[in-house]
């Protein structure tokens, strides 16, 4: 960035109360938004295990130190000048490309495998499937939201990606939600939109994010979604709000307000992220891009102390039934006479030109609402076709009736887009290292690629 940029960013308004933080540390702030931040990447929960060639990356690396923990997930400072999307690694699902700073919102969310999840403000979906990757097969849950509805399929990808079935996508208001599902959560996390100040050093955001006008008017929205996120909750159960703004009004601001409106509920510490607690008001965590290799954050939990214990979660009046389930073949048009594979214990449901395969046992409720979950099948034209997502699912519920172990060579052509040679008649899910890729269509003189645009590398 030249010289008249640099100055620019330099005489920025600090958006903290006068005299917390010194003038020559703002700068210093200020200076870090005229760079992008450190590269960073978060494991599959099997990768940070050290599993195969999960644990074998093609670059050097080095602890993200509040999110490094075998229970609760484990990132990754790229120690090198690499792009992370173009390694076979990043294609097989082995780990996803996320800030640094974004992961102290999961840190501190701590979820377990057998709890039910909300994510109000869930695309693009870097924590979102953080929270399914935990999930896993396992008998947890996750609702994921946005309401901005061109947002939607980038989550979706985002979803499809983990591999895992246990969730539905919503496109619904915050207050929506907290109507149909009211106490019903035990953690629903609150990644408020905001001004986005800490996205001016990756030229996501300019700097009219300072301003105090957007600061106010994004400060309201989040009082808003918060409140409505409250409400379902289950008793005992908790939120994490998180932003990627600097904004003291955005940020302790709008917690103190909650608190003072909602006195059934506290903020909760982490005494292992006591290194980076907010010096505002107790409770609460940042990160800074001079100290902390990211483009910076906040983050906070809080939970609901109430004792109302007829406030369960997913009671018949709030959640209804689960949906029964089935065992089906797959298969797909114009090639009727070729299975694509068995999907056991799954509901499916045709939806206009997609065809969906949820989880055995989802709440009814969450499928009435629901904009989309684990497609199975779409239809482009007059025929369907196996979906990418259905290819990448990996809860134990799914055989594809074909699959083909690919070479490194072969892997990187296919992830490229190109054809391969026939591996025989009929669809075959494509793998590498024993993970998967997406679908083949062979037939006797080649292997048609089946991989999505968005899916692919050059």
């Amino acid at each position: 960035m030249n010289r008249s940029s640099r100055s620019q960013k330099s005489v920025l308004p600090c958006p903290f109360p006068a005299g917390v933080i010194p003038d020559a540390e703002w700068e210093e702030i200020c200076d870090c938004l005229t760079r992008p931040p450190e590269k960073a990447i978060r494991l599959r929960p099997e990768a940070a295990l050290g599993q195969g060639v999960q644990s074998e990356f093609p670059f050097r690396n080095e602890p993200v130190p509040w999110f490094d923990s075998l229970e609760f997930g484990r990132g990754r400072f790229l120690c090198e000048e690499f792009q992370p999307g173009k390694f076979l690694h990043h294609a097989a699902g082995i780990y996803y490309i996320q800030d640094a700073g974004s992961m102290l919102a999961l840190r501190l969310l701590e979820l377990r495998p057998s709890e039910v999840i909300a994510d109000l403000c869930a695309a693009p979906g870097a924590k979102a499937s953080a929270i399914l990757e935990m999930v896993g097969p396992g008998s947890g849950w996750l609702l994921a939201n946005e309401p901005i509805r061109g947002r939607i399929p980038a989550l979706e990808y985002s979803l499809a990606r983990t591999g895992f079935p246990r969730y539905a996508v919503t496109s619904r208001d915050p207050s929506e939600l907290e109507h149909a599902f009211p106490h019903s959560f035990d953690a629903v996390l609150v990644d408020a939109p905001c001004t986005g100040q800490t996205l001016v050093s990756r030229g996501k955001q300019n700097v009219a994010a300072f301003s105090a006008a957007q600061i106010e008017h994004s400060a309201a929205r989040q009082r808003r979604i918060l409140s409505h996120a409250a409400g379902m909750v289950r008793p005992g159960g908790r939120i994490v709000y998180s932003t990627c703004t600097f904004a003291f009004e955005e940020n302790e601001g709008v917690i103190a307000a909650f608190l003072s409106e909602h006195p059934s509920w506290g903020v909760e510490e982490c005494p292992s992220l006591e290194r980076w607690k907010s010096p505002f008001a107790p409770g609460g965590y940042r990160l800074w891009p001079h100290r902390d290799r990211c483009a910076g954050a906040y983050a906070v939990r809080l939970r609901c102390f109430t004792t109302d214990l007829s406030k369960t979660r997913f009671t018949e009046k709030q959640a209804g039934a689960s949906m029964p389930h089935s065992t089906a073949r797959l298969r797909t048009s114009p090639w009727d006479h070729e299975d694509v594979g068995m999907l056991r214990d799954a509901l499916i449901e045709t939806r206009g030109k997609q065809r969906f395969g949820w989880a055995a046992g989802i709440p009814k409720a969450w499928i009435d609402v629901a904009s989309s979950g684990p497609e199975v099948a779409f239809q482009p034209a007059s025929f369907w076709l196996p979906s990418h997502s259905l290819a990448l699912r990996r809860d134990g519920g799914w055989t594809p009736h074909q699959a083909v172990e690919l070479s490194d060579s072969d892997a990187i052509r296919y992830i490229q887009g190109n054809a391969l040679p026939s591996v025989g008649l009929g669809w075959f899910v494509a793998t590498w290292n024993h993970h998967p890729l997406g679908w083949l269509h062979s037939n006797a003189q080649r292997a048609n690629n089946s991989l999505p645009t968005a899916a692919r590398q050059r």
